[in-house]
């Protein structure tokens, strides 16, 4: 975004909570040791496609805040 746009695509909460999702995510596939009863790495690997489904659907929301812009410019 240029810098006299960014307030038409400014950063989402979907994107704080992808954030979120990819550093808990690693943490827990590097951890790799069951706590109690919990598979860490497979919750880790769940979050990981969770963020990955957050990544897609930020880019269709950016996208369409900034179509306009982007269109005007051709």
């Amino acid at each position: 975004a240029e810098l006299s746009q960014r307030q038409r695509v400014a950063v989402s909460m979907v994107g704080k909570v992808k954030t979120a999702f990819q550093m808990t995510a690693i943490s827990l596939m590097l951890w790799k040791l069951p706590v109690g009863d919990y598979d860490v790495y497979r919750l880790g690997y769940g979050l990981l496609f969770a963020a990955a489904a957050l990544t897609l659907w930020s880019m269709v929301v950016y996208l369409k805040a900034a179509w306009p812009v982007m269109r005007d410019e051709f």
